[in-house]
């Protein structure tokens, strides 16, 4: 049985790395999956955000038929044009955040990827501006979407399954 939501306000980081409080009965929950694509050479694909211009992992929203995997190669394919290969999931996080003027409790999963660094990639228009290889090793917190860098970092040096 579910139980009635407490009397009381949950912080939601937004977008644009503020914070915003809403009743906790108006929470949704989202998963969402995303793929971080190495390409041999200390670089890692990422897409310039439309909504915050922050870098970030191409992925996004899975929908509720979809499996995660199912979802993180319609979200990559919808965000850059690649085909990925959707490898092993590297973890997870969660937390709370507002997007298009909603809160939502995010799950987050991060999937090791393979895409062909060489083929042509086309920025889905609206969400994504620029599509990069950027080297892991000059990313900064500053310009990457809010933790997604601490992935990014455990796939680029080897450490998968540590725990993330």
């Amino acid at each position: 049985m579910a139980s009635k939501p407490p009397n009381r306000t949950i912080r939601c980081r937004d977008v644009h790395g503020g914070e915003r409080e809403f009743p906790a009965g108006d929470l949704r929950f989202r998963p969402a999956a995303y793929g971080i694509a190495l390409d041999g050479q200390g670089r890692v694909l990422l897409g310039r955000s439309a909504f915050h211009g922050r870098w970030e992992l191409p992925g996004g929203a899975v929908e509720p038929w979809e499996t995660l995997e199912e979802g993180l190669a319609r979200e990559f394919a919808e965000e850059t044009g690649l085909h990925a290969a959707v490898e092993e999931r590297i973890g997870f996080d969660d937390g709370f955040i507002a997007f298009f003027r909603y809160p939502f409790h995010s799950l987050r999963f991060f999937y090791r990827v393979a895409v062909d660094p060489l083929a042509p990639m086309a920025p889905q228009a609206g969400e994504i501006t620029a599509l990069q290889w950027r080297p892991v090793a000059e990313l900064g917190e500053d310009e990457v979407a809010y933790g997604h860098l601490p992935f990014i970092r455990c796939v680029a040096d080897g450490q998968v399954g540590s725990g993330l």
